[in-house]
């Protein structure tokens, strides 16, 4: 509400750039019920447009927070997916009608840009749910096991290793790090 409340106040100060920061952000404080999110979708949506004419540069960033702020706000669903859905065309457009810095986009017109550019953005990015649900399981097996080899493996007031608890817990430790690491590079 906060958030809101400020962008509100940049909004009718004509203050852009910072109306478009706070709604961003009061999307970023997502819940699934209630909550600021639609209005905030709702008067990023209407800056965009509003500026789409006279400041291509902001309105494009004003579409991408829309669009960010809802991808960042996902689990094993995203919320906002019309938002998404409506912004993804824009922000393609925009981007294909900015400055050309290669020879090749030179000789694009501003149709196969924006082709190009949607294809990207409506590439799919959901998480897996499996290696998400990998990464934490390696998480918790990884800290759940150092600190079993912490307790376990040392003698009572001792710096010496047990040798068989140590390799038992280290195993474990080794295992659910693999695990953990695995899993955030295909989730």
């Amino acid at each position: 509400m906060k958030e809101f409340k400020i962008a509100e106040q940049a909004f009718s100060e004509k203050n852009y750039g910072e109306a478009i920061q706070h709604y961003e952000r009061a999307i970023l404080w997502y819940v699934p019920v209630g909550g600021y999110v639609d209005a905030s979708a709702k008067q990023l949506w209407h800056i965009a447009v509003l500026l789409e004419e006279e400041d291509k540069k902001l309105a494009l960033e004003a579409y991408r927070s829309l669009r960010s702020a809802f991808y960042a706000t996902r689990s094993f669903y995203t919320p906002g997916q019309p938002w998404i859905d409506k912004t993804n065309p824009k922000i393609a457009r925009l981007m294909a009608e900015e400055t050309n810095y290669s020879e090749s986009d030179r000789k694009k017109s501003i149709a196969q840009k924006t082709e190009e550019a949607l294809v990207i953005l409506e590439r799919p990015m959901s998480p897996d749910p499996f290696w998400s649900m990998m990464v934490v399981l390696g998480f918790l097996g990884w800290a759940s096991g150092t600190l079993l080899f912490i307790w376990r493996a040392f003698r009572d007031g001792s710096t010496q290793v047990m040798l068989k608890q140590g390799i038992l817990w280290g195993s474990v430790i080794v295992v659910f790090y693999a695990i953990w690491i695995i899993g955030m590079v295909n989730a």
